[in-house]
């Protein structure tokens, strides 16, 4: 099936392109049953031939539909075809975190609700047994009334592990975010996340990640070897307790 505005994809019709991505790409989509519009996410057809990715895709795309929290993405629907995997989920309008980054350090009294929802999200879902393993800016959603909502939930650990990975040798994650334990090789766990939403506040309040490389070795590397810049020595109006909690 060829993805273009007008193809059928069971009861939706794809609209207009939104989005894309390493391993996905997304599409507004119009639900004829439910008369509304959705996104959908088509996750690349290269891992449609992996067995062992169509069974975690299945497995991990059960798991996330059960997640029930105000500031995680709902997944409506999800399946496979025409050489195709997909998951459905609300259109939300609003645009990303990471298109409001870049102009500068936030002040902490508008950064802390953002991070609050978002570690209330990563809390939640790690109690239900999930971890996300690509937390990022790009994958905070908001709709048009400024909520957010943590989106991807378990798209990396879909593919991680498939043999069509393995022997493409890519990297399962964004580096620029990665934790250590991951730029290793190591499993994610909880603290994975906590690392990546750490990472993701710091950006927020200095006004850039913490390490910049030219390639993504590079950066993978940094996470593993390298100190994390003092966040102070970047925006002296932090307080030192702010730099406390962004060092821990």
């Amino acid at each position: 099936m060829d993805l273009i505005p007008g193809a059928a994809l069971g009861p939706y019709r794809l609209s207009a392109p939104a989005g894309a991505g390493g391993m996905a790409q997304v599409w507004r989509a119009y639900d004829t049953r439910l008369d509304r519009y959705v996104a959908i996410k088509f996750l690349s057809p290269q891992y449609a031939t992996d067995s062992t990715y169509l069974e975690r895709f299945r497995r991990e795309a059960r798991a996330i539909s059960r997640l029930d929290h105000p500031n995680i993405l709902t997944i409506f629907d999800f399946g496979e075809q025409a050489g195709w995997t997909y998951m459905v989920s609300p259109f939300l309008g609003g645009g990303t975190l990471a298109a409001r980054l870049g102009r500068g350090p936030w002040p902490v009294a508008e950064a802390l609700p953002i991070l609050e929802s978002l570690a209330s999200a990563l809390d939640y879902a790690h109690a239900e047994g999930i971890v996300h393993r690509d937390v990022k800016p790009s994958n905070v959603l908001m709709n048009e009334r400024g909520r957010l909502v943590l989106s991807d939930f378990g798209i990396a650990r879909m593919v991680e592990g498939s043999a069509t990975l393995s022997l493409a040798g890519v990297v399962v994650g964004t580096p620029m975010y990665m934790s250590p334990e991951q730029a290793d090789g190591s499993p994610a766990g909880p603290s994975s996340d906590l690392y990546s939403l750490g990472i993701v506040a710091y950006e927020m309040l200095t006004g850039r990640p913490p390490y910049v490389a030219e390639t993504p070795l590079a950066l993978l590397r940094a996470h593993v070897d390298r100190p994390l810049p003092p966040p102070r020595s970047l925006n002296p109006l932090l307080s030192i307790p702010v730099e406390a909690a962004l060092l821990k």
